[in-house]
C-alpha cells in the first residue's frame, strides 16, 4: 500500500510539472525565463538596489538601450523594472510581435539581472498585442513584496474591449494623417483623446491593487509604477482611489511616456516621470530630456535613496577624458 501511495505520489508531482511546463507562455520556457519575472527576489541582503528605466520605443533610437543594458550589467543592481514602451507595436501581426519582443530580450539578457516589466501603449497597442501579452510575457498588472518593500506595477491602457476598439480605430485614421502630414497629428481625435495622455485604470484593476495594499500594511515603502502618468487627470478616479488607499504608507510614483524627466510633489510624496532610456528625444515635452536610469538604494531604515543617472555619464573604463 506504501508504494501503491508512493507511485501514485510521484505520478501526481510529475503530472504537475509536466502541467507547468506545458501551460507556460513560449517566452517564460526560453533560455532567458528567468529574465522577465513577475514573483520576489529572494534576498538576504540588508541594502536592496535596483533600477529603473525609461521608455526604450516611441521613436527609439539605435544603440542607446543597449549601452544602457551593458552598464547595467556593470552596475550588477539586485533587479530592474521599466516603465514601459518596450517594443514599437501597434501591429496584429503575430510573427511581428514575436520578432519584436526577442529583439527586446536579446539585449535585455545582457544586463543579466531579474527584470519586472510594466505595459505602455506601445507594447499593447490593440488588443490582438493584449492578448498576447498576457498569453505569452504575463499579467499586466501585479504586485510584489521584496523584503519590507511592496511594488505596484499598474496598467495604464486598461480600456474596455469596446473602447480600445475604437482608440484603435482613431489611431489608425491619425496616423495615415501623420504620414501626410506630422503637423497637423497633434490635431487629430486620437491625439486630442484624454487616453493619449493619461490612460485608464479599470474598476477590477484598482480592487486588485486595493486589496494587495491592504494586505502590506506593514510595508516601509511602496513604489508605484505605471507607464501614463494618471496622477495628471481630472478624471482618473480609479487612480485617486489606490492613492486614497496609501495615504497612511510612505510611498513614491513613477511614470514615462513623456519622453522627459521631471518631479513634483503630491500629498507629500515624490511623483516622477521618467525621461528615455532610448526612446525618441520629444521636442516641447515637459520636463528635461535626457537618457537616463534611475537608480535607488534602499537600507534597513526602508527609506529609499534615489539617483538619476544619465548614460552619458556612465563610461567604460576605455574611454579617455
Amino acid at each position: 500500500m506504501v508504494k501503491t501511495k508512493a507511485t501514485l505520489s510521484s505520478f501526481l508531482a510529475f503530472a504537475c510539472c509536466f502541467l507547468f511546463v506545458f501551460t507556460q507562455p513560449k517566452f517564460a520556457q526560453a533560455a532567458y525565463k528567468n529574465l522577465i519575472t513577475f514573483e520576489s527576489v529572494k534576498s538576504t541582503k540588508n541594502v536592496m538596489r535596483f533600477a529603473i528605466i525609461g521608455d526604450l520605443t516611441g521613436g527609439e533610437r539605435p544603440g542607446v538601450f543597449s549601452e544602457a543594458a551593458h552598464r547595467l550589467h556593470q552596475l550588477q543592481p539586485d533587479f530592474v523594472l521599466s516603465v514601459g514602451d518596450l517594443i514599437s507595436g501597434g501591429t496584429n501581426d503575430i510573427e511581428q510581435l514575436n520578432r519584436e519582443w526577442q529583439s527586446f530580450i536579446r539585449r535585455l539578457s545582457v544586463i543579466d539581472r531579474p527584470f519586472y516589466p510594466t505595459v505602455g501603449n506601445h507594447d499593447i497597442s490593440n488588443l490582438v498585442q493584449r492578448q498576447w501579452y498576457q498569453r505569452e510575457i504575463g499579467p499586466r498588472y501585479y504586485h510584489i513584496r521584496q523584503n519590507d518593500v511592496l511594488f505596484l506595477i499598474l496598467d495604464s491602457e486598461d480600456y474596455s474591449e469596446q473602447r480600445f476598439s475604437e482608440l484603435e480605430r482613431l489611431r489608425q485614421k491619425a496616423f495615415v494623417i501623420y504620414e501626410q502630414s506630422p503637423q497637423k497629428f497633434k490635431d487629430t481625435a486620437y491625439a486630442q483623446a484624454p487616453e493619449q495622455k493619461y490612460g485608464a485604470i479599470s474598476e477590477a484593476q484598482r480592487d486588485y491593487f486595493i486589496e494587495a495594499i491592504n494586505a502590506n500594511l506593514d510595508a516601509k515603502w511602496v513604489f508605484l509604477l505605471m507607464h501614463k502618468p494618471a496622477w495628471q487627470s481630472d478624471n482618473a478616479h480609479h487612480f485617486n482611489e489606490i492613492e486614497r488607499s496609501l495615504a497612511k504608507l510612505n510611498y513614491t510614483v513613477i511614470a514615462g511616456h513623456v519622453h522627459a524627466y521631471s518631479h513634483s510633489e503630491r500629498k507629500g510624496r515624490d511623483y516622477i516621470v521618467m525621461g528615455t532610456t532610448g526612446g525618441a528625444i520629444i521636442e516641447g515635452a515637459a520636463g528635461t530630456a535626457m537618457d537616463h536610469i534611475l537608480w535607488v538604494t534602499i537600507d534597513e531604515s526602508g527609506v529609499p535613496e534615489l539617483l538619476n543617472i544619465t548614460l552619458q555619464g556612465m563610461k567604460p573604463k576605455t574611454t579617455m577624458p
